[in-house]
């Protein structure tokens, strides 16, 4: 537990109300989080949140981080696979899992913060681009791993480049992502990956 005390007032749990805040900024985008919308979700007072964070920008930066670190979790735990086949189905059957979580608006922050490109402040599009960098690296170590179950396991890509691969998986967890936030049911995007993974693994 992170308690952080500025002054007389009283301190409070960053963890929670950094996890307050990624609520807020993924149901509202960034540009459209207000300070008081923030300070209410987080219960703290907007001193408290400057003293605490700095800025807008980095509470935003610190909260991302952070859900990365604990909603995005399931693609490093992926990456970990043994054989290429279960990076494949753990990669995206996780995703299933995380994207309709209890507790969590459904869908994926990065996908709904980063897929915009219209009607931003100048700040908004530098975050943006901040959860596009942070998306790219995410597809650069698929790719990686990917190279290492073909060199190291001998995985027939059948013709395919893991560029192309990790592309793909990107492009159907993102699928899950906008799906999962329009309401699909789960057992139907398992569906999904049931058809996705044809491609993939023929053995």
């Amino acid at each position: 537990m992170t308690v952080i005390t500025r002054g007389r007032p009283r301190g409070f749990d960053v963890d929670i109300a950094l996890d307050r805040a990624i609520d807020v900024f993924w149901r509202e985008g960034y540009d459209g989080a207000s300070i008081a919308e923030l300070t209410a979700a987080m219960s703290i007072t907007a001193t408290s949140l400057y003293a605490a964070f700095g800025s807008k920008r980095e509470l935003f930066e610190r909260a991302f981080t952070r859900y990365l670190t604990i909603d995005m979790a399931y693609a490093v735990r992926a990456l970990e696979q043994d054989r290429l086949s279960d990076v494949f189905r753990d990669y995206l059957f996780d995703a299933v899992e995380a994207m309709t979580r209890e507790g969590r608006p459904y869908g994926c922050m990065s996908v709904q913060i980063g897929g915009s490109k219209t009607g931003l402040s100048p700040a908004g599009n530098e975050i943006r681009e901040f959860v596009s960098r942070a998306r790219d690296t995410g597809y650069k170590r698929l790719t990686t791993r990917i190279e290492q179950g073909r060199d190291d396991e001998g995985f027939d890509l059948a013709g395919m480049t893991p560029a192309g691969i990790a592309e793909y998986l990107v492009s159907i967890s993102n699928g899950i992502a906008v799906r999962a936030a329009d309401g699909a049911e789960r057992d139907e995007l398992r569906g999904v990956v049931e058809i996705a993974l044809r491609a993939l693994i023929t053995r």
